[in-house]
């Protein structure tokens, strides 16, 4: 007999931002974000007690799909962040730091919840609109005319990771390779309606970064037995594909959900056999050069395959079906019972070996213009690789997000020194009338504005790890801090390097109290800046970070089920 326990009372905690515990937990999640935050960003070395991978990385993607959290608040901002990142692939640890100091600045400050969130929203409205506003000073175009500002771009998001530990180099010719990977993307002579191409990705661990590259079209293993011979002997393209999305191996149990009827006396393994056989025959029968499957091939069709001069790929994997497809324009084929039809086969222009590094890879070329590429990435270990994969793919995704609007904005904290002035200075004069269309005291909305501020201000100071003084200067509002590559004077860099030092540019150390001033906007400057944020994902991990925060102070009880 099953002994029936007694339910357990949920848990309730009231006012969960008073708890000690919780703010404690808050506090050490935004230590892990702001030390992983920037180019000389700390890394964290994530594994669990009884081994297993271990994975080193500065990226909020990897470090919170793999931080497991118990406390429910930081669930949400967790989960929100991971949304973020998803559909914008930059800004992660920008909105993260951002939340988590909104909330500690709102209790550190005393404010109501009510009063921060009506303020934080107005606030946000301002920043929109001065992002969006053609008078923004830290907005940049982007050019497609040169590759300057889409180059600068990529190596701006290679820089902030160190974890790939490329040197200078390294990191000029892999965002020239993620920018061409971007640029093979774009279908040219498309009539109607265009379809973005795929760019795939391919690691080879062990080798030197300066063997990484791109190559128009797809690059797949070398099939066994495949001999550079057997692709002379081919001739010129195209040649004729089918691609097989089911098993052709011959196992009764792969033959897909189909119902078997199988009387005495009969073999089925010997009929499926048969089956396989007939599927080569008509292949070869339609002259096909090139025949792809999802999955195995049965080693008896493959050798009739190979002696009628065909080139088999098996094992192609479901991540390169559609990639294949796309480039051949193959329909895949879902039923070993039937025939072909003609409609599903599809063409390539060419096949030829490629050598990577240490690996020879066969390249397939497009016939029908689809904008397909490979990037092959070649590190030194298994660790930087994924590392050095995950940011380019992020980073070639960042540059696509330029098609829809072909902005950048100013990096090295120099988006949130100026935004922070901004929206001081713009609130200095009108806190009175603002306050009162509010319904809130004006003590109250300038100590909301401060709070708002000197979290922004936060993220920016985030950015040095290594004891320097963080500045800002008083004309142009921009982040600053000290040139160690100067011997003979005291210099100050440009966090996005717009800027050149000068010595009657006035400046003071970040977060501390002084005048308010309206950033100077830098109109026909030949300057180029050489560090760039997303323009996209910075604007909406803005007001994510402040619905986030404004929702998690707005949490008056957590309800735990602890059955």
């Amino acid at each position: 007999m099953s002994r029936i326990s007694k339910k357990k009372p949920a848990l309730c905690t009231d006012e969960p931002l008073s708890n000690s515990t919780i703010c404690q937990k808050i506090t050490l999640l935004r230590n892990i974000l702001s030390t992983a935050y920037g180019p000389t960003g700390r890394l964290k070395q994530i594994h669990n007690n009884v081994g297993g991978h271990v994975l080193t990385t500065s990226t909020s993607t990897a470090l919170l799909k793999r931080l497991e959290m118990s406390e429910p608040l930081l669930k949400l901002i967790s989960t929100a962040l991971q949304h973020h990142t998803t559909r914008y692939s930059d800004s992660g640890l920008f909105m993260g730091i951002f939340t988590l100091t909104l909330i500690e600045n709102t209790k550190k400050y005393g404010l109501r919840t009510s009063t921060a969130i009506k303020v934080y929203k107005h606030l946000v409205e301002q920043c929109n609109v001065y992002l969006k506003g053609d008078s923004c000073g830290c907005k940049v175009p982007v050019e497609f005319s040169s590759c300057d500002s889409l180059v600068a771009l990529a190596r701006s998001m290679i820089t902030s990771k160190p974890a790939c530990m490329l040197d200078s180099r390294e990191m000029q010719q892999i965002s020239s390779l993620i920018t061409q990977a971007f640029l093979y993307s774009i279908p040219c002579n498309s009539s109607g309606t265009a379809c973005f191409g795929r760019t795939v990705t391919i690691g080879i661990e062990g080798q030197s970064v300066n063997h990484s590259s791109v190559f128009p079209g797809l690059l797949l293993d070398v099939p066994e037995m495949l001999l550079p011979g057997d692709l002379e002997r081919l001739g010129d393209g195209p040649f004729k594909v089918v691609l097989f999305g089911v098993s052709l191996s011959g196992d009764i149990s792969e033959v897909g959900d189909v119902a078997l009827e199988v009387h005495r006396g009969l073999n089925p393994e010997r009929d499926l056999l048969q089956q396989l056989l007939k599927i080569g025959e008509q292949a070869v029968k339609d002259k096909v050069s090139l025949f792809a499957c999802q999955k195995v091939v049965h080693p008896v069709l493959q050798h009739y395959l190979r002696e009628h001069e065909v080139v088999v790929i098996e094992r192609l994997g479901l991540a390169l079906m559609e990639p294949f497809a796309k480039i051949t324009g193959a329909r895949a084929v879902a039923s070993l019972f039937s025939l072909v039809p003609m409609e599903a086969y599809g063409l390539v222009a060419g096949l030829c070996f490629q050598d990577c590094g240490s690996k020879k890879l066969l390249q397939l070329l497009s016939s029908k213009h689809a904008a397909i590429s490979t990037m092959v990435l070649c590190h030194r270990n298994e660790t930087m690789l994924e590392e050095l994969k995950m940011t380019c793919q992020r980073a070639e995704h960042v540059l696509r997000l330029t098609l829809r609007e072909p902005y950048a904005l100013l990096g090295g904290g120099c988006t949130e020194t100026q935004l922070a002035t901004h929206i001081s200075h713009m609130n200095q004069s009108t806190a009175p009338t603002t306050a009162a269309a509010l319904g809130i005291s004006h003590s109250e909305f300038l100590m909301a504005v401060e709070s708002f501020r000197s979290s922004l201000l936060a993220v920016a100071l985030s950015l040095e790890h290594d004891g320097q003084d963080c500045l800002i200067d008083l004309t142009y509002g921009h982040r600053w801090v000290m040139d160690i590559s100067s011997q003979t004077e005291v210099k100050h860099t440009c966090g996005c390097g717009l800027l050149e030092d000068r010595s009657n540019l006035e400046k003071t150390h970040l977060n501390t109290a002084c005048q308010t001033f309206s950033p100077v906007f830098l109109e026909n400057s030949d300057t180029q800046p050489k560090v760039l944020d997303s323009f996209s994902a910075k604007l909406n991990a803005l007001n994510v970070a402040v619905e986030m925060a404004s929702l998690v102070l707005d949490v008056k009880y957590i309800i735990k089920d602890v059955n």
